[in-house]
């Protein structure tokens, strides 16, 4: 739920009913019509105050080395690694990774991935990190896969590990405990299932969740989700999994949120997120999911979406942030100590050559 003031109107309200229990013992009945036809007009006229807008703080930080969009992240330690995605002067996926030292406001180059790949997942299980399907060729040819690899930073080698149950890409993914969680995402539409109109005709999303051991090498599938959906946001929350807002082409601002317990083995929907959107990212902070951006908004010219707002699953509720300095999708978003920082990205819909460098951090007011 968000909470919205509406005491502009419910005054203009009040005033009218004043007016006509004065009014009904002096004027003639057409002329009491007339006089509540007016204030009715006049009380929904009345401007509905705006929601007050959280505040947080913006920071501006070393750019990255090479610009980079629809990557994959982790977090090990105090360093954020940002893997695969797109970057400029090329069309398909790459293999660079590319490593952010939080400490000293720094970045390195990484061991480069062992596959390219975009729209991948990625989680960190042991010290070690899982990179999780995704696409291979550009995105207009996208092919989805069903890779699963893992990364050890103290070797520096990667090792392939079982595949999921099936191709996929833009999924969202994430880890509890020793498991690896992969939701929804974008499959290749089966030989004569019906295309709704505006949807890309080779391709459809899914409702599809599966988990992944680490310690056993398995993949298991476990109920769907109840909107098929790619191109989502996802937080791990108290040893819960949520997955917020998401695409189903044409429609790229889907509101619903749901989260999986996995004691129960079951899927609840939560309240809905207040601005429907795909394609930014997220992060949790402080027992709450941030979202950040995202892709579609055909409301602005650039076709993106610049609201930070946050969803706290112990009131079920969201709050509204003031907006992003630089509206950007496809970008990465990983939470080290007290900021959430966001590297990369896309300043306008789709990519190409306006894939970025930028980076900055973001810290709710306190």
């Amino acid at each position: 739920m968000v909470r919205e003031s509406q005491s502009g109107l419910r005054h203009a309200t009040g005033h009218m009913h004043s007016v006509l229990r004065r009014a009904r013992h002096a004027w003639p009945v057409p002329v009491l019509a007339i006089a509540v036809a007016a204030l009715l007009a006049a009380a929904q006229a009345q401007p509905v105050p705006s929601p007050t807008l959280a505040k947080g703080v913006w920071t501006k930080l070393a750019p990255m080395l090479h610009p980079q969009n629809e990557a994959a992240t982790v977090i090990v330690g105090t360093r954020i690694y940002v893997m695969g995605g797109f970057t400029l002067g090329t069309d398909g996926p790459i293999d660079r990774v590319q490593i952010y030292d939080t400490a000293k406001n720094e970045w390195s180059e990484g061991t480069p991935l062992p596959d390219p790949v975009h729209h991948h997942g990625a989680a960190l299980v042991g010290g070690k990190i899982y990179v999780v399907a995704g696409f291979h060729e550009p995105f207009p040819k996208r092919d989805p896969i069903d890779l699963t690899w893992v990364f050890d930073p103290a070797t520096n080698h990667w090792d392939k590990r079982a595949p999921l149950p099936s191709p996929r890409g833009a999924m969202v993914v994430g880890a509890i405990g020793n498991l690896i969680y992969a939701a929804g995402g974008e499959h290749r539409r089966p030989a004569g299932a019906p295309v709704p109109k505006g949807a890309p005709p080779p391709y459809e999303p899914i409702r599809d969740f599966s988990v992944y051991d680490t310690q056993t090498d398995r993949w298991s599938a476990l109920p769907p989700m109840r909107v098929a959906r790619d191109h989502a946001y996802t937080g791990v929350i108290n040893g819960r999994f949520y997955v917020v807002g998401g695409r189903d082409r044409p429609k790229y601002d889907i509101t619903t949120v749901e989260e999986f317990d996995p004691a129960k083995g079951t899927w609840t929907e939560k309240a809905p997120m207040p601005t429907g959107r795909s394609g930014g990212n997220a992060a949790v902070l402080g027992g709450k999911l941030f979202v950040f951006g995202g892709e579609g908004n055909e409301a602005s010219p650039i076709g993106l979406f610049n609201e930070v707002e946050a969803f706290d699953p112990a009131a079920n509720s969201w709050t509204r942030f003031e907006a992003m300095p630089l509206p950007r999708h496809s970008l990465i978003t990983a939470t080290v100590g007290d900021r959430i920082y966001l590297p990369g990205g896309s300043t306008a819909r789709g990519g190409g050559p306006n894939i970025t460098d930028y980076v900055d951090a973001f810290e709710p007011a306190k």
